[in-house]
C-alpha cells in the first residue's frame, strides 16, 4: 500500500503511475526525474492533473500563446526529417461563422501567417470554453475537420507549415485549401473537394476568413481567458515539491493540507478562499525587474529558492511573466534540505528544443545571462537557437 501525495488516500501499488510534477506540454519530460518527477501518484490524481490542472493552464489562450513565445528561435534552417514543428497560435471562436448548430468554427494561425479554421462539434460542458480546440479528451469522431491554407511559396515554410498542421491537429481531418497534395502525403492530407457535400458546407465557413485576410478586413473572434489562470496548478506544483524536497514529514504539515485543497478545488469561489500563498500568472506580481534577467529564450525558467523558512518556486514563461508558489512556510520541523535552495537553484526547459538543463545555482544562472560568466550547458543551449537571417524568408 502507498499513499497518493495528491488526494492523501492509501492504495494498492498497482494503482500508482509515473508523474511529471513540472507538465510534459511545458518541457517536463525533458527534465531530470530527482524532483520534477514521482511515481507517489494515483492514476485517477495523474488524469485529475493532466485533463483539469495543468491542462487547463496549457490549453489557455495565455498557455497556448507562451508554448508559441521564442519557439522558432529553435527552427533548423535545413529541411529534413524530423522536420520542425511549431505551434500553432490561437485566436478564437467565430460567433458569426455559418456553421451547423452543433458545431463551432475557430481561427488558428501558423508559421508564416499560414491560416486555418477548424470546425468541430460544440463542446457539451461550458468547463471546456476556456480549453483552446474544446474538450482535450475529444477522440477523432469529434475532432471535426481543419483547413489550412497556405500564405507562403517558399518550400521550407510550406514544409514546417505542414508538419506543424499535422502535429496540432492529430485525429482531425486536414484539408488543403490552395495546395495539391503531393504524391506521399495522401494519408496525412487531404485536397479540397468542392464536390464533396462536406467540404463545400464547411468552405461556406472558410472562404470569409480568407477574404477578409486578403482585403485586409476585420472579422470578430472570440477567447474566454480565466482571471485565476495557473493558480489551480501552482497549488499541485507546491504540494509535490514539497513532497520531494522534505519527504512524507511535509505531507502532515498545515500547509500541505492547503495545498491539497487548492489543487483539487474546481470551484473558483471556493478556491479562493483557501490560504495558498503565491500569485497566478495574471496578477501582475512581478520580480521587481527582475524578469528581464531571468528569462530564457523560448524556456521556462522554474526557480526554488529558501528565504529563512520559507521556500518558493518561481516561475518564468518565454514571454517573462512570471507566477509564484510558496512550497513551505515552516522548514524547522522538517527534514533539512541542499544548502543550494538558499542561494536559489535553477531548471530551464524549452518544448522546442526538446531539452532541459538544471539545476544551476541561481547565482551561476544570473551572472551567465549578465555576460560576467558563462555557463557551459547554458551556452550549449544558446548555440541550438537559429540566427533568423538564416531561415529563409515569408
Amino acid at each position: 500500500m502507498k499513499t497518493c501525495i495528491y488526494c492523501g488516500q492509501k492504495k494498492g501499488g498497482n494503482e500508482f503511475s509515473d508523474e511529471h510534477i513540472w507538465p510534459d506540454g511545458l518541457g517536463g519530460d525533458f527534465l531530470t526525474p530527482e524532483i520534477w518527477r514521482t511515481n507517489d501518484v494515483c492514476q485517477p490524481c495523474n488524469s485529475l492533473s493532466g485533463v483539469f490542472v495543468d491542462g487547463s493552464f496549457i490549453r489557455s489562450w495565455i498557455g497556448n500563446a507562451e508554448r508559441a513565445t521564442g519557439a522558432r528561435d529553435y527552427l533548423s534552417p535545413e529541411i529534413k526529417a524530423p522536420l520542425g514543428v511549431l505551434p500553432l497560435d490561437y485566436i478564437g471562436k467565430l460567433p458569426e461563422a455559418a456553421t451547423s448548430e452543433d458545431e463551432t468554427a475557430e481561427f488558428w494561425t501558423g508559421p508564416c501567417g499560414a491560416n486555418v479554421v477548424h470546425i468541430r462539434p460544440k463542446d457539451k460542458e461550458e468547463l471546456w470554453a476556456n480549453y483552446v480546440g474544446g474538450d482535450p479528451r475529444a477522440k477523432k469522431r469529434a475532432a471535426g475537420r481543419a483547413y489550412m491554407a497556405l500564405t507562403s511559396q517558399e518550400p521550407f515554410w510550406i514544409w514546417i507549415s505542414l508538419s506543424s498542421f499535422k502535429a496540432h491537429f492529430k485525429n482531425a481531418e486536414r484539408v488543403l485549401v490552395n495546395m495539391e497534395v503531393a504524391q506521399g502525403l495522401e494519408k496525412s492530407f487531404n485536397a479540397l473537394d468542392r464536390g464533396n457535400p462536406v467540404h463545400d458546407a464547411d468552405m461556406k465557413v472558410v472562404d470569409p476568413i480568407l477574404e477578409a485576410g486578403r482585403n485586409g478586413t476585420n472579422f470578430r473572434a472570440r477567447a474566454t481567458i480565466r482571471p485565476d489562470l495557473g493558480t489551480r496548478m501552482l497549488a499541485k506544483l507546491g504540494l509535490a515539491l514539497g513532497y520531494k524536497l522534505f519527504g512524507a514529514p511535509f505531507l502532515s504539515t498545515e500547509y500541505a493540507g492547503q495545498l491539497r485543497r487548492g489543487f483539487r478545488e474546481a470551484d473558483v469561489a471556493k478556491r479562493r478562499q483557501i490560504p495558498v500563498r503565491g500569485s497566478g500568472f495574471l496578477q501582475n506580481a512581478g520580480l521587481g525587474g527582475a524578469e528581464s534577467t531571468l528569462t530564457w529564450t523560448g524556456g521556462w525558467v522554474l526557480l526554488i529558492k529558501r528565504s529563512g523558512d520559507v521556500i518558493s518556486l518561481t516561475v518564468v514563461a518565454p514571454s517573462a511573466k512570471s507566477m509564484t508558489v510558496v512550497i513551505s512556510v515552516d522548514t524547522s520541523s522538517l527534514p533539512a534540505v541542499d544548502a543550494g535552495y538558499d542561494d536559489g537553484l535553477v531548471w530551464i526547459t524549452v518544448p522546442s528544443a526538446a531539452t532541459a538543463i538544471g539545476p544551476i545555482p541561481l547565482l551561476a544562472y544570473l551572472a551567465h545571462q549578465l555576460g560576467e560568466k558563462e555557463w557551459p550547458a547554458l551556452a550549449a543551449l544558446e548555440a541550438r537557437r537559429t540566427d533568423p537571417s538564416r531561415l529563409p524568408p515569408c
